[in-house]
């Protein structure tokens, strides 16, 4: 096992493991290209833009439920399409694929201050590097969830932390373009608004909460005021629909309804799909006092000056993204692609030689028990049953929450 380990961190090691990354990318393409997941969604909105209609009354009912400006992103997608749609899934999983790198190549600046390199042998942070490849695999599940559904969680993400980056470089303008266009596409990242506007950092949160609403209004210059407000009451109700507490919907609000509102004792339901919410206030109670609790740990913890600046500020980021995935609505488990910033951030630290023993086992023992338990509701690890039950229990929440509070106490850490 040892000289497994030693040849895999060699030059040899790391090329036979970049080999298998592009072999695993060809044949991922060659699968996920002939799923039509929620991209027919994104054709289908594309195309009624195009055709004048009514991009959510004439989508079938709860199907759109995006803002109006996500329409807009729709339409370059459905002209590709024209010719056949293998072209138009065919270019969002390049991108997504290279919006991927990005993230990574952010990360590797952020955490370790070097680039990425896609070369076994360089001075950069080589892709097969543990440094980037472990937590990579360890946030594979819901990044490859991307790709099995064709989603948009990847562009949404790395706008967002690519934003944050630039702002951080003091490239505010174009930091808080794509911040605020990340959040008009989705709104989830508005929540770096308050935060921002909390670290003081009033510039970017005034440019951000600008280009948000600017991006957000934009369609009017397409649909006109009149079709933009219609759209946007639309949208509203789509929204408010709901989406159910069954086992694919993996948020706070979930948990709390599958527990108190429905009842359901910890691993005694298999997977149920179609749970509709309860509507027991004692759930709405539940979420709103886990926010609390969150927020008023982040309003301590992110005072003041760190004494790691630039790992403190990439575990508030953390904290900011896992709130924004978990504590809406609805959650599935491709929103957790977030969750690779934080493990990256976890495993840097249990890596770190020059921290004291006692913070390296706690990040490696955190980020191992974050890991165990969003893996284990896999059919093909336990059986159908058993990962329907994990999931009606809340595994792939809890080990978000987990690695929340890991973000937390890495804040406290380098207070």
């Amino acid at each position: 096992m040892a000289r497994a380990l030693a040849w895999l961190s060699g030059v040899a090691g790391r090329r036979w493991l970049l080999r298998a990354l592009l072999a695993y990318a060809v044949i991922g393409v060659i699968v996920w290209i002939r799923r039509p997941g929620d991209f027919a969604g994104y054709l289908l909105v594309g195309n009624l833009v195009l055709s004048g209609g009514h991009i959510y009354r004439d989508a079938p009912a709860g199907l759109n439920t995006w803002p109006p400006f996500f329409s807009l992103g729709c339409v370059p997608l459905a002209l590709l399409a024209v010719p056949t749609p293998y072209l138009a899934r065919g270019f969002w999983l390049l991108l997504n694929l290279a919006l991927v790198l990005l993230a990574l190549h952010l990360i590797a600046r952020l955490v370790y201050e070097r680039p990425l390199s896609l070369r076994a042998e360089s001075p950069g942070l080589s892709l097969a590097a543990p440094e980037i490849l472990l937590p990579l695999l360890l946030t594979d599940r819901y990044v490859s969830g991307n790709f099995d559904h064709l989603q948009v969680n990847v562009v949404i993400f790395v706008l967002a932390l690519a934003g944050l980056y630039l702002q951080r470089q003091g490239r505010e303008v174009a930091g808080s373009l794509a911040l605020g266009a990340a959040a008009a596409l989705k709104v989830m990242p508005v929540v770096f608004i308050p935060y921002l506007a909390y670290r003081g950092r009033w510039r970017a949160a005034l440019w951000t909460t600008l280009f948000t609403v600017g991006c957000s209004l934009s369609p009017v210059l397409v649909f006109g005021w009149s079709r933009f407000w219609d759209y946007v009451v639309a949208w509203r109700a789509s929204v408010a629909v709901g989406w159910g507490v069954g086992k694919m919907n993996q948020s706070v609000f979930a948990m709390w309804d599958r527990f108190l509102g429905h009842r359901m004792l910890p691993l005694a339901v298999g997977g149920v799909n179609d749970v509709p919410a309860s509507g027991t206030v004692w759930v709405s109670a539940a979420v709103v006092g886990s926010l609390a609790v969150v927020t008023v740990l982040a309003l301590v913890l992110f005072r003041g000056q760190p004494e790691r600046e630039g790992w403190a500020t990439l575990a508030e980021w953390s904290v900011v993204f896992i709130v924004s995935a978990i504590f809406a609505p609805v959650t599935w488990k491709a929103f957790l692609v977030v969750l690779l910033l934080p493990n990256a951030l976890l495993f840097a630290v249990w890596r770190h030689s020059g921290l004291d023993a006692a913070t390296r086992r706690t990040a490696g023992w955190l980020l191992l028990v974050a890991f165990v338990i969003g893996t284990l509701p896999s059919p093909g690890l336990v059986g159908k049953w058993f990962a329907g039950a994990l999931e009606m229990t809340s595994a792939v929440t809890i080990s978000a929450l987990v690695l929340l509070g890991s973000s937390l106490w890495l804040r406290a850490r380098f207070a």
